[in-house]
């Protein structure tokens, strides 16, 4: 009777568990389904905070959200209904926890999780070309996290087997302003046409891909003062990427600058602090060049080679000398063979017996000496 009562209230505590399970999958399509809706409201905060606390209370809960999203997604028809999932997804990247980041930058790499369109630019009105362009941004966006400052800050790479602390940290910050630079690109691609301005979920949209915009742009900036504060010790490959990324600057920070001007008067921009932009230019990066030919150049001071003319004179037990017409190793086979030719006139006879003697004789002594 003891056994059949632990039995029933095992199978008991399943039921309940699998009941509670289920209740919580239809809370999180439920929360979806409202959310999402095709209406031209942004996403209510109730359904962003119901469907993180219905993840936290189930973690394996979180691979149903990513396969609902993608079925969202990939089903859509109405570009209202296609752009308000991208940004509930969106709202629960920066809402989530660490935890939270992770499981779904994990379910996104291996392809539970699929920030794609049911249709091509071609097929919708002008809004497509720009929630084609926010997935893409999106796709980017997963692979960052807010670290505890509460700063963007990108994923930091597997597998880099650098030896010294110094080289991980060069190698980390290039890493670093590659993706900002990569961020920065997606996001200047989301410019929506006039006509969607006055959308409320194309501003509210709009609202956090600018504010995320500035974060990581004055991230790339602190990061960018190091590389160049520390360019001159950089080895030959880190400083090849280095002017990489500075030639990628002076083709990139004029076209930011340009789009948040587009963007500062307009009705999406208008309650936001655009940055200044510091904007590189051909200078810049032909002094880094100049800078990188002469650090890398074998030479740092002019070599000069020195002839003495002092002559050495060797007696048969080569024991004395005195001057000579070379002065130090390395060299004397060759200047005494110039010699030799220098005192050979056009007939091939010598100018002088006893100069012809003495270099003579001071070489088989020398090659004695050898």
């Amino acid at each position: 009777m003891k056994l059949k009562s632990k039995l029933k209230q095992a199978l008991g505590s399943l039921m309940e568990i699998s009941g509670s399970s289920t209740d919580i999958l239809s809370g999180i399509d439920a929360a979806i389904a409202r959310g999402t809706d095709r209406t031209d409201t942004p996403v209510d905060d109730k359904y962003v905070h119901e469907i993180l606390f219905l993840v936290s209370n189930s973690p394996g809960s979180i691979t149903f959200l990513a396969r609902r999203i993608t079925r969202r997604l990939e089903t859509a028809t109405d570009v209202i209904l296609a752009l308000k999932t991208l940004l509930l997804l969106h709202r629960l990247l920066r809402g989530g926890d660490r935890y939270f980041e992770q499981d779904l930058r994990s379910l996104w790499s291996s392809g539970e999780l699929r920030i794609d369109l049911g249709w091509s630019c071609n097929d919708c009105d002008r809004l497509s070309s720009f929630i084609i362009s926010y997935s893409e941004l999106l796709k980017e966006r997963v692979q960052w996290i807010i670290n505890q400052s509460g700063k963007l800050e990108p994923v930091r790479p597997l597998g880099l087997e650098i030896q010294s602390c110094e080289e991980n940290a060069i190698e980390l910050v290039l890493h670093r302003l590659s993706k900002c630079q990569a961020f920065l690109d997606l996001t200047m691609e989301c410019l929506p046409s006039k006509i969607w301005h006055s959308s409320r979920v194309t501003q509210v949209a709009m609202n956090i891909i600018l504010r995320e915009s500035f974060s990581v742009y004055v991230t790339f900036c602190e990061w960018i003062d190091i590389l160049l504060n520390s360019f001159s010790k950089l080895e030959k490959p880190q400083r090849v990427l280095a002017l990489d990324v500075i030639k990628k600057a002076c083709n990139q920070t004029p076209k930011l600058d340009e789009y948040y001007k587009s963007l500062r008067t307009s009705m999406v921009g208008k309650s936001l602090d655009f940055p200044s932009v510091r904007v590189f230019t051909v200078e810049d990066v032909s002094a880094m060049e100049m800078a990188s030919s002469e650090q890398l150049s074998p030479f740092h001071c002019k070599l000069e080679t020195k002839i003495s003319t002092v002559w050495v004179e060797f007696d048969d037990d080569g024991d004395s000398q005195s001057s000579s017409l070379f002065s130090f190793g390395g060299f004397e086979d060759h200047l005494l063979t110039s010699a030799g030719d220098d005192l050979v006139t056009d007939q091939g006879e010598s100018s002088t017996t006893t100069t012809t003697t003495t270099i003579t004789g001071s070489t088989s002594n020398y090659m004695q000496l050898l």
